[in-house]
């Protein structure tokens, strides 16, 4: 996995690829058809400067007004369970996550309204700010650790404690469904996301 050079990466970013994977897996057991193309995408090269994703905005400029959202996951194992969308685009997604609150009563799911936010002019930060830096919604999930198992993604971070058995598994497994769901969902929807108040206006 790209990652710092002491550690395995099992945190930053096994914690973001191992969902991303599985969500795709159980999106494919489970027949599957959506009537859009989703992308699960491992990017290389993000601790040198998010070289992978930048390469790959610039190689399919033709491509990016047609995303209706890019998923980025990094930042810890905690459990996917809460996104805060633009006005416009709340219905979408309140009909999309509506099964989220039946599956584990452990784990409930809010949706909220955003403020149209400043739109970037620098990427930095994680692999979805050259998608941003291009207009390109970059909604991702917000997390939490509701069972207390105390992370601390800081105690981590490049560090040489940066390894798989700290990761989370109830909460990596959890998170696998909320995405799958979620982004299953929007691949289905008869329409592209409205990109209305993603960004304030210049």
């Amino acid at each position: 996995l790209d990652c710092f050079d002491v550690g395995t990466g099992g945190v930053d970013d096994g914690s973001g690829v191992t969902p991303a994977i599985e969500s795709a897996r159980l999106i494919m057991a489970a027949g599957g058809k959506p009537k859009r193309t989703i992308l699960v995408c491992c990017r290389a090269a993000e601790e040198f400067g998010l070289l992978g994703s930048k390469a790959w905005v610039e190689k399919n400029k033709d491509k990016l007004d047609k995303i209706a959202n890019y998923f980025n996951r990094d930042g810890g194992p905690t459990v996917a369970n809460s996104l805060r969308v633009p006005e416009a685009m709340y219905k979408d997604f309140e009909k999309v996550c509506e099964p989220l609150n039946r599956i584990n009563p452990d784990f409930p799911f809010t949706l909220s309204k955003a403020e149209p936010r400043r739109k970037p002019v620098t990427a930095g930060g994680s692999d979805h700010a050259y998608f941003a830096l291009n207009g390109v919604p970059t909604i991702s999930f917000g997390t939490a650790d509701p069972k207390g198992y105390d992370f601390n993604y800081g105690e981590i971070w490049h560090t040489e404690r940066d390894l798989y058995q700290m990761s989370i598994p109830e909460y990596q497994e959890h998170t696998s469904i909320v995405q799958a769901v979620v982004v299953y969902g929007l691949a289905n929807l008869d329409h592209l996301l409205s990109r209305k108040g993603l960004f304030l206006e210049d």
